[in-house]
This record gives C-alpha cells, structure tokens and sequence, in this order.
C-alpha cells in the first residue's frame, strides 16, 4: 500500500507551541484578528478615560465633602440671630415696606444696639438673609445652607430665628408690631406697647429699633442694658430745674428728689441688669459693676454740688474697681476707671476759680486744690501698678491717661502761679514747659500705637496749645471735628487757640485778629448750643478793647440783647448766641473797615 499524502495547503489542528505559535500569528494576521496580549491603541485610550473619570469623581465628592462641612462650620459658629422675613399687613398701601427690607433694617437696628456694648464683649451675629449665597438642587425642598442648620441643630446651637410681624394702624404711619425668638427662648413681645429703654413711639424706625432691643434683651442682656443706658442717659440732665429760687428748702428738696426719680433713675438699665444676674452667666456677671459705675459717673455729671457729685463719683469708682478686678484689667475697665478718678480730680479743681485766691493753706481754696492733686497722685498711682506686658491698645490707652493726668496736674501748678483759675499758657515757665513735654509725648507714643479718637485728639491738643504750639493744636482740634462733628468742643477751642495765638503775637495783628473772631462767628453760627456766653464774651471784650472796639462791642451787645426775642420757644433758644454772634460780625466788619482806611491814608 502506498502512504497516503497530506493535502496541500496549512495543517488543519494547529501545532502546540514551537513553530505553531508562528502559524496562529500568521493566520491572525490573515484573517485581521490582532492577539489579546497585545492591547490595542483604543483599550489604551479607554483605561486613561476611566482613571481619569475616578480620579474626577473623587475630587467631586471631595469638594463637595468640603462645601458642606464648611456650611456646617459657618453654621456652628455663627449661632446668634437669624432674621426671617417680616409678616408685612396692609401690604396695598404703597409705602410699607416689604418682608425683605423690614428684615434688613431690624437688622441694621440689632448691630446698632450691640456697638454700644464694650469691644470686649462678643458681638451675636445676625443673619438677615440677604447676604448669603446659597446652593440648592432645582426642585429640591432643602438648599445647603437649610440643610446644615438643620444639621447643626442637632447640636443644639442652631440660631435663635426672630419672627415678626409688622400692622400699619392708620394713614397717620403709626405701627404696630408682634416679635417672638423661636427656638429655646420662645419669648415674645408687642411693640410700642411693650416697650424698653423708654421707646413708646410707634413710628416704623421706632418699631425695628424695639423689636432689635426685645432680642437683644432675651439673647444678650448685658448689651442691652449698655444700649438702654445711653438712651436712659440722655434724659438724666437739669436735676435743678424747676426749683423756685426763693422756695422754701422743703419743697427745694423735694423737687430734686423728684427730678432724680424721674430723670436719673435708670430704671430700664437695671431691669435689664437684674435680669444679666439671674441668668447667672459668669462671663456676663463680671461686667455688672461696669454698667452700675457708669451709672453713678452720669449722675454725677447731672449734678451742680460738688459733694453730691464727688459722692456718685466714689461710688462709680468702687464699682470701676471691682470691674477691673473681675474682668483681669480689660483695656476698657482700665479706661472707665482711671476716667472716674480723673473726673474727680478734674471736678474738685473746675471748683477753685469761682473761690478768689488765698494764700491761707487752711483756706478752701487751698483744700481744694490739695484735693484734686492728691487725687490726680492717686490715679498716677493706679497706672504705675498696670502689668507692664500689655497689648498695644493696653499700651495706648495707658499713656494717654498718663499724658492727661501730667496735663491736669498743670493747670493745677499754672493755677497757683498765676493764682487764678484762668486757663493760660507755659511760654516762658521752663519747669511748666518740661512737664507739658512729658505730656506731649506720651500721646506721640500712644499714637504710634493705636490711632487717637476725637477725644484724645481734644485732649492732645490743650497739650499743645498750653505749650503755645498754636498750629499744632489747631490741627488736633480740626482733626477732632473731622472725626465727630457732632461734639461743639474742637470748634470753641480753635476760636479760643486763635485769641491766645493773636494775644501772645507782638505787634498785634489785626489780621490775625480777624481769623480769631471769623473762627468765633463760625463757632456760634454752626456748633454753639445757644449759650449763655459770659466768659467767652468777657474774653472777646478784653481782646477788642485792646484794639480800640472793645466799648463798641459792649454797646452792640446791650442793644441787642435789650431787643425783643422770638414768641417761639425753639427760636429763642437761640437769643445769646444770635446776639453774639451778630456783634462779632460787626466787629470784623470795623476792624475790616480801618485797616482800609489806614491802607488808603498811606498812598
């Protein structure tokens, strides 16, 4: 038999291994199959997609993990108030506000209310809801911020929410108003009739403000008792008035007593006080005795006799001193209470010009004057035992009061050289110069520190005009007017700088003089309060009688005064002033008037 012959052609089982690897190559390849151990270009592409898709994913949640835990964060540490809507009736009346803008104002009031608190004190964060942005899932019930206070609420410091609703009355615009604190509080109130601070008027402003102070009242006590006593203090003036000079001491008696009660008693303040202590929060309690020595300090300041005020001012300075002791020498107990005793000294020595000079040392006079040194020593003293690591602000604060007292206690040795109370200058007194130097760089050295408020500008400033620095202490002075334009202050001690400057300046210059009284005019046209001007104007005279005007002056001013004032009470309040001013004018306008002739008579 002959052996049977394969066909022609490739074997038809593939060989395992060896040259059979090559021939399963090459079929693929004919038949256009690539291998599987050979990824293709495409696979390739594919896998980079799907990293980067994961390492895309990742980030995604990643930032999103961030987002919320920063809402929820924010949300934990914001707490405070949060502002809904206002509930707005009679909305068809064209000038309610809407929801939004009643919020946003009671808002305005909330932050008002809490800068009258010390900057100590840690501020409540209120939330108007106008402000914030937010994320939210169209269609969603829950945006993000929605949804971490309610996650944070489990932790129970969720903000307190302030509902309201605003009702307008009559066409007159007097509101009305309902409020409530959601949450733990739950209190509620009616606005104007249940009112605090003395707020009774139901104009809108007076409503937000009354809704603010109700919220601030529940949430932080302290600093509505601070905000009441301003307003409270506003009315604690003319303890006097209404006591008949010729009444019987009785009735005298019993008129300021009454005045004080109706005046002076700060009753809302201490409501809310009372109310600091029985919530028994201990970083709270330790400013109690600020409020109540800031109490004692106003009613000093309401008060004309000197033992009355000097016992109120005993009374706020105890109080000052167990503030500083509770609250570890916070800059500003430090500053009420080196204030207080300033205030006293400074109270006892304004005393001393009205008594004459006495050489007796037994005399009042002399009393007095020891009096108010031996406590300006004392005030030194408290400033000498203030650790001597201290911030800036601490730092600041310590040296300007220092710069004050050294100031104080000048005019108390200038009193006794020129043995009167009048305020002068230390041109020429080297030893005076010295100590008004010292006091002059102790402001330099607070103000390289923290920048000088309007005050300390007004304080600096006597400094410098006692040192006879007439444009320095005329750019404190401005400086200070430019800072708070409501106090009348800096305007009367530039008119008043301008006169020293103009007596002290050999040979007189009536130009000068000029500047002096158009400074004055300013002064009672602008900032004055309606006087009575007697020093001031005994001041005035002696300066235009040393030009030749001064009997001019006195017969312009009887003349005028003489003239019948205004039937309405508000326009002649302004009588003294208006007199005053209208016969400075008529100065200018003389000396003005022979400084021509003199310039003609000379060609």
């Amino acid at each position: 038999m002959g052996r049977k012959r394969r066909p022609c052609g490739f074997p038809h089982r593939p060989l395992v291994g060896g040259a059979g690897s090559l021939y399963d190559a090459v079929l693929a390849s004919i038949r256009g199959i690539e291998m599987p151990d050979a990824p293709t270009r495409f696979d390739r592409v594919a896998n980079w997609f799907d990293g980067l898709r994961k390492v895309l994913v990742a980030l995604g949640v990643s930032v999103i993990v961030i987002i919320v835990v920063a809402a929820v964060v924010r949300e934990l540490a914001a707490g405070g108030i949060a502002i809904d809507p206002v509930v707005v009736k009679a909305s068809a009346t064209p000038d309610v506000p809407t929801p939004e803008l009643a919020a946003q104002q009671i808002a305005r009031h909330l932050d008002r209310i809490q800068r009258a608190g010390v900057k100590e004190w840690r501020r409540v964060n209120v939330d108007d809801g106008t402000q914030t942005v937010d994320l939210q899932i169209p269609g969603a019930p829950l945006s993000l911020r929605s949804a971490a206070r309610e996650l944070v609420a489990l932790f129970g410091v969720a903000p307190v929410t302030l509902r309201s609703a605003l009702t307008r009355r009559n066409d007159q615009g007097a509101y009305s108003a309902v409020m409530s604190l959601a949450g733990d509080h739950g209190s509620t109130a009616n606005c104007p009739a249940e009112t605090v601070g003395g707020i009774t008027e139901d104009t809108l402003d007076n409503i937000y403000e009354c809704i603010a102070l109700h919220a601030i009242a529940d949430i932080d006590p302290k600093t509505a008792a601070a905000y009441t006593f301003q307003l409270e203090r506003a009315q604690c003036t003319g303890l006097d008035a209404g006591v008949a000079p010729g009444a019987p001491d009785l009735q005298r008696v019993e008129q300021r007593i009454n005045n004080r009660r109706e005046r002076c008693s700060f009753s809302h303040t201490q409501n809310l006080i009372a109310k600091v202590m029985a919530g028994g929060n201990k970083a709270d309690l330790r400013w109690v005795p600020y409020i109540y020595g800031e109490v004692h300090l106003a009613r000093a300041d309401a008060l004309s006799d000197l033992q009355q005020q000097l016992s109120e001012l005993d009374q706020a300075i105890g109080r000052f001193r167990d503030s500083q002791a509770l609250t570890h020498n916070a800059p500003t107990a430090i500053a009420v209470l080196m204030n207080a005793i300033l205030t006293k000294g400074i109270k006892i020595h304004q005393t001393t010009p009205a008594l004459g000079w006495d050489d007796d040392p037994q005399s009042l006079l002399q009393t007095r004057l020891k009096m108010a040194e031996d406590t300006l020593a004392e005030a030194g003293k408290q400033l000498q035992e203030l650790p001597t690591s201290r911030t800036a602000s601490v730092d600041a604060l310590v040296n300007r009061l220092e710069g004050l007292r050294i100031y104080r206690q000048w005019l108390i040795v200038a009193h006794r050289r020129t043995k009167s109370g009048d305020i002068t200058v230390a041109l020429g007194v080297p030893d005076e110069l010295a100590l008004l130097n010292g006091a002059d760089k102790k402001y330099a050295t607070a103000q390289a520190k923290i920048p000088a408020s309007a005050d300390d500008l007004m304080n600096w400033g006597n400094v410098s005009r006692a040192r006879g620095e007439w444009k320095d202490a005329i750019a404190k002075y401005r400086a200070a007017a430019d800072l708070d334009p409501s106090k009348s202050g800096p305007a009367l001690n530039i008119a008043v700088t301008y006169l020293d400057w103009f007596e002290r300046t050999t040979p007189a210059d009536k130009v000068q003089l000029m500047v002096a009284l158009g400074a004055l005019s300013d002064y009672l046209a602008w900032i004055s309060d309606g006087g009575p001007y007697v020093g001031l104007q005994t001041r005035v005279r002696k300066v235009l009688s040393g030009v030749g005007h001064g009997a001019a002056f006195d017969e312009c001013l009887n003349r005028t005064l003489a003239q019948p004032g205004s039937t309405d009470p508000k326009i002649d309040h302004w009588k003294a002033a208006a007199a005053f001013k209208f016969c400075v004018d008529e100065a200018i306008n003389r000396i003005a008037k022979e400084g021509l002739r003199t310039t003609d008579a000379s060609r």
